[in-house]
């Protein structure tokens, strides 16, 4: 195998390591270590045994298996019974590792090594033990993978296998009753070197997760000063556009209301209809029907141009007491206008007066908004409905739905945005829904949405009944068509 094959290797083997479902960064740093060190026990305890037995057993036997307190039968059985148990652990703790409880792995390990400490000590005894590699491998590993209190745990249990493995040694000398002093007096220089190389580890521990957390701590507040960065930019780019809005609102009004003015004055000809001798002839009538219609759209154009410059914070609101349920009635006809053939209108309104503290030219505006970007996303016709209803007993609930193209997560999440349009140049200006939004949340309302791609979209808007309805102060506002209707139809 060539050393770029083996490189290779080894980085699938390194990323497969790193890809464990672990939430805490140090936990997450550690397992890598942690899975290598558990493999890697995992194979050299049965390895070395098998080595053993093959090559070494019968001199392990007769300088080893035969002098410990127990005799080489127990002694053996322990031996293999110890060694079996902690090549299980480790790949049981590798398991755990990879099903992301790092903790849970490194916990049982150690508690298997330490139990197999205090049998094999037991079973030994304290002067036959070859060395006391293992319990310090136990400190090590707990102080730096489970943090201090484990650290004086393993501290405390291990001076318990020492002492075991000294009672066994105590209990089975056949000098016992002159040599207690004598086979414990290691366990004192045991306590003081041991403490030494735990308060080492404490220490050196400690610093290296001070250290981290500190770095972690300047990390997220990097993140949270990003954050509200981000956040002053979105603000800043906010209040730009809003300028930039009032500006150019400022000078279409000024521009659009000069010709409204002229269509005003054409559409009040037609009271010349009440001069003694006019033709009252029904084309006449007719065609002074179609004045009212043109002067009704006239209002509805004057009431965008005002709530362009309410938008830009140039102007005013006109808070009045209307008839909701009368208001989406009258409105009826011009979305009618507005839709095209192909497009079936539904519009179904209580039969009660709802009461609402709104500005009427500015509710319109909001429903022929919303309507107008449903007809857009209806180009080859659908449905479109309009649904008036009490919710409880302190507010109403407009639902206006259509069954067009719908709309995507990422859509629906900046619909609301000032400029954002997803239609095509000189087709939108990205400002309608905006309004729609600012209108209903300064109402003391709230704008809910409902779109799938493909399935259509619902806007769910909700705004309180006025608190003064029933009032004899109430201005029941009543729509300009309904009003002008009424004088031509006597």
């Amino acid at each position: 195998m060539s050393a770029h094959s083996s490189s290779t290797v080894w980085q699938r083997v390194i990323a497969w390591l790193h890809r464990v479902p672990i939430s805490d960064p140090v936990d997450r740093r550690n397992a890598v270590f942690m899975q290598l060190l558990l493999a890697f026990q995992g194979l050299r305890t049965p390895l070395m045994k098998i080595y053993l037995l093959a090559t070494e057993w019968p001199y392990m036997v007769a300088t080893f298996f035969n002098k410990t307190v127990t005799g080489p039968v127990v002694s053996i059985t322990v031996d293999l019974g110890t060694d079996v148990a902690i090549t299980a652990a480790a790949w049981l703790g590798l398991y755990l590792i990879r099903r992301g409880k790092f903790r849970q792995a490194v916990r049982q390990f150690l508690a298997t090594q330490l139990i197999c400490g205090v049998v094999v000590y037991a079973t030994f005894g304290y002067k036959v033990t070859p060395g006391d590699t293992l319990l310090l491998i136990s400190l090590a590993l707990g102080g730096l993978m489970l943090g201090r209190r484990a650290l004086w745990t393993i501290y405390i249990t291990i001076l318990l296998v020492l002492a075991t493995g000294m009672t066994a040694d105590y209990l089975h000398s056949t000098r016992a009753a002159h040599d207690f002093f004598a086979a414990y007096h290691d366990l004192l220089f045991r306590t003081f070197s041991y403490a030494l190389i735990t308060i080492i580890l404490d220490r050196s521990i400690g610093a290296l997760r001070e250290a981290l957390a500190e770095s972690d701590s300047h990390r997220r507040q990097l993140q949270h000063e990003m954050l509200e960065r981000e956040l002053t930019q979105e603000q800043l780019l906010h209040s730009q556009k809003m300028d930039a809005i009032g500006r150019l609102s400022q000078g279409i009004a000024h521009d659009f209301n000069n010709v409204l003015g002229i269509v005003f004055g054409f559409a009040q000809e037609r009271y010349r209809l009440d001069e003694p001798g006019a033709d009252r002839s029904s084309d006449a009538l007719a065609l002074a029907r179609a004045l009212l219609g043109v002067e009704t759209a006239a209002r509805r154009a004057d009431a965008i141009t005002r709530k362009l410059l309410n938008f830009s914070r140039h102007d005013t609101t006109n808070i009045e007491t209307f008839d909701v349920t009368q208001a989406t009635h009258d409105l009826e006809l011009m979305l009618r206008q507005l839709f095209p053939n192909p497009v079936q209108l539904m519009v179904e309104t209580p039969a009660d007066t709802l009461l609402i503290d709104f500005d009427q030219s500015q509710f319109e505006l909001a429903i022929l908004n919303i309507a107008s970007n449903a007809r857009d996303a209806m180009p080859d016709g659908g449905r479109f409905e309009v649904a008036l209803s009490r919710e409880g007993e302190g507010g109403v609930l407009l639902t206006l739905r259509d069954n067009g193209t719908g709309m995507s997560e990422e859509v629906k999440a900046r619909m609301f945005e000032p400029f954002f349009t997803t239609k095509p140049i000189g087709r939108g200006t990205g400002v309608g829904l905006t309004v729609v939004y600012n209108l209903v949340v300064q109402a003391g309302g709230d704008i809910t949405v409902e779109s799938h791609p493909g399935e259509g979209t619902s806007f769910h808007i909700r705004l309180p009944l006025s608190r003064r309805r029933h009032g004899a102060g109430a201005n029941h506002a009543m729509a300009p068509a309904s009003a002008l209707a009424n004088v031509w139809a006597r």
